[in-house]
């Protein structure tokens, strides 16, 4: 996984985050996230997690995604928000909305519909769910706003 500058003519650059992958013997590359909106400052953080230490995982993520959630769950404990946030169960489904959100951009239902393709168990630890859970999280993030923004 790396970060790519792709030139645009006249617009600025596309900044995005790839894969690269093997397709009968030849190479290619997915694109995984458009992040030519986020501040060059994000980007430079991106860009140090992926060059920086890989954190292994334990059990087999083969056949789903994996890269997308990794790179924004070590984003979320460099900036503080994880641990803002908590361990409970509540907490991870609260990061788990905040970090669909960034990456996916749709409801409640989709990020369900969302967290099937992705490694969600190995990269939060977190079993199933559906739209009720999250919407509970939703709940118990309102109660601890202020508790929250103290912490962060």
């Amino acid at each position: 996984m790396y970060i790519d500058t792709v030139p645009n003519r006249k617009s600025p650059p596309a900044i995005l985050l790839r894969e690269s992958y093997r397709e009968q013997g030849k190479v290619k590359k997915r694109t995984l996230a458009n992040l030519s909106k986020l501040p060059a400052e994000i980007i430079a953080v991106i860009r140090q997690a992926l060059a920086g230490p890989v954190q292994l995982v334990t059990e087999s993520v083969s056949g789903t995604i994996f890269g997308v959630l990794f790179v924004l769950n070590a984003l979320a404990q460099q900036c503080g928000l994880q641990r803002a946030l908590g361990h409970s169960r509540l907490a991870s489904l609260t990061l788990f909305l905040v970090l669909a959100r960034i990456a996916h951009q749709g409801s409640r239902l989709s990020a369900v519909r969302w967290a099937r393709d992705h490694a969600v168990k190995a990269v939060l630890g977190l079993g199933s769910f559906d739209e009720e859970d999250l919407y509970a999280a939703l709940d118990w993030a309102a109660e601890q706003q202020a508790a929250i923004a103290q912490r962060l």
